[in-house]
C-alpha cells in the first residue's frame, strides 16, 4: 500500500487504530515512547515533565501485562495539550496504561470526583504530577514500624482552559466525540496492545467471576489480544452513548494442537 502525505485541517482530530501510545516509567518519573525507551518527555535538564491533557475516556481491564501477572490495569485515551512535545501530537488521540495501584486509585478519586460533581471530564484540563509517597515496614511479631520504603505513584487534578487555543480545543474535542468519536475511541481503548493478554472488566459485572476465569484460561505470560469487549468502556460524555462501539477483531487465545498419526486415525482423518 502507498501512502501519500496530506493536508490535515487544523481543527482535526486524528484517531488510529491501534492508536498513539504513552506510557508511564514511575520509576524514572516520566512520560516515556511506548516503543523507543530513550525517548522521553523531558525538560532541558533531562527531568520528567508531567503532562495535561483532555481526558477522553478509559476502561478497566485484568490480565498480564509485561513483567505484571494477574494484576488490574486502566487504560486512558487522551488528547494532549502541554507541553508541545513531538511524543504527545497535536490533535492526536493517545492511550496510556495506568499500572500501579496508588496511580490507579489516584486516576480512579479523580474521576469519581468530576463525576460527582457533575463535571465533564473533556471540558476541563487534566493536570499530571509525579510524587513521591512512603509507607513503613511492620514487623510481623511484633508490630512495630520498621524500615521507610519509598514509592512514586501519578497525582491527577483538573483545571479550567486557561488559553483560547485550549477553549477551542475543548469545543472541538466535545463535536468530534459526538460525532466520529464515538465509534474511534471505544476501538482505539479496546485495540490489541502487542504482549499483552488483557479482559475488560465491564460496569455492573461479577469482575470476581471474570478474574477466575481468566486466570484459569491463561497462563501467566500467554499473549493475546484484548478480549471481553462486550460493553462500552467508561466515555467522557454521554453523547456518545448512541453510538454502538464497533466489534474489534481479536487473535484467538486457543493454541494450535497437532494430532498424532494414531490420533487421527481414530477420529478418522487422513494425513
Amino acid at each position: 500500500m502507498v501512502f501519500i502525505a496530506g493536508n490535515f485541517e487544523a481543527d482535526e482530530i486524528l484517531c488510529n487504530v491501534p492508536p498513539h501510545t504513552l506510557r508511564i516509567d514511575l520509576q524514572a518519573r516520566r512520560w516515556k515512547s511506548d516503543v523507543d525507551s530513550e525517548a522521553a518527555i523531558v525538560d532541558a535538564n533531562d527531568n520528567g515533565i508531567p503532562i495535561e491533557f483532555i481526558l477522553l475516556g478509559f476502561t478497566p481491564f485484568f490480565g498480564n501485562l509485561g513483567m505484571r501477572n494477574g494484576e488490574e490495569f486502566i487504560r486512558i485515551a487522551y488528547i494532549g495539550v502541554t507541553p508541545k512535545h513531538r511524543l504527545l501530537p497535536p490533535r492526536c488521540v493517545t492511550t496510556t496504561i495506568i499500572s500501579g495501584k496508588s496511580s490507579q486509585k489516584n486516576f480512579i478519586a479523580y474521576f469519581q470526583n468530576l463525576y460527582n460533581n457533575r463535571i465533564n471530564c473533556a471540558g476541563v484540563i487534566t493536570s499530571t504530577k509525579f510524587v513521591t509517597k512512603s509507607f513503613s515496614e511492620r514487623d510481623p511479631m511484633t508490630g512495630q514500624d520498621g524500615n521507610k520504603i519509598n514509592y512514586n505513584a501519578l497525582e491527577f487534578k483538573d483545571r479550567p482552559a486557561s488559553t483560547d487555543e485550549e477553549t477551542e480545543l475543548i469545543k472541538d474535542v466535545g463535536t468530534w466525540l459526538k460525532e466520529k468519536g464515538g465509534e474511534l475511541l471505544p476501538a482505539a481503548l479496546r485495540s490489541h496492545i502487542p504482549g499483552s493478554n488483557l479482559v475488560e472488566l465491564p460496569l455492573g459485572t461479577d469482575h470476581a467471576e471474570i478474574k477466575r476465569s481468566f486466570l484459569a484460561a491463561n497462563p501467566a505470560g500467554e499473549s493475546a489480544s484484548i478480549s471481553g469487549a462486550s460493553d462500552a468502556p467508561r466515555l467522557a460524555s454521554a453523547a456518545v452513548e448512541k453510538s454502538e462501539p464497533p466489534e474489534i477483531p481479536t487473535k484467538s487465545n486457543k493454541k494450535a494442537v497437532e494430532l498424532t498419526a494414531e490420533q487421527a486415525e481414530k477420529l478418522g482423518i487422513d494425513f
